[in-house]
């Protein structure tokens, strides 16, 4: 079910419909504790799906050890991306 109208999608066949990113970046700018949590939301998120991607990889240290290190990397990476968010 697609819940936006024509106007309001950000590619339009394919192609960047420029005014409503920018128009969605200036909404996000009046409001910088919505974007600090949105950036903190997906990096946590994502953070939670790499963290079950290493349990998997764990069953096999030795030959996913590689792999385990750059989700590692990665999780670190995302971490030091979360922002304090003050009240």
């Amino acid at each position: 079910m697609n819940c936006h109208k024509a106007q309001d999608s950000i590619a339009i066949s394919g192609i960047l419909n420029i005014e409503e990113l920018e128009r969605k970046a200036n909404k996000t700018i009046e409001f910088p504790r919505l974007a600090a949590t949105t950036g903190n939301a997906i990096a946590l998120f994502t953070m939670l799906v790499l963290q079950e991607i290493v349990e998997e990889q764990a069953v096999n240290p030795i030959g996913n050890l590689a792999n385990i290190i750059l989700l590692s990397n990665s999780i670190a990476s995302l971490n030091s991306s979360i922002k304090t968010i003050l009240v």
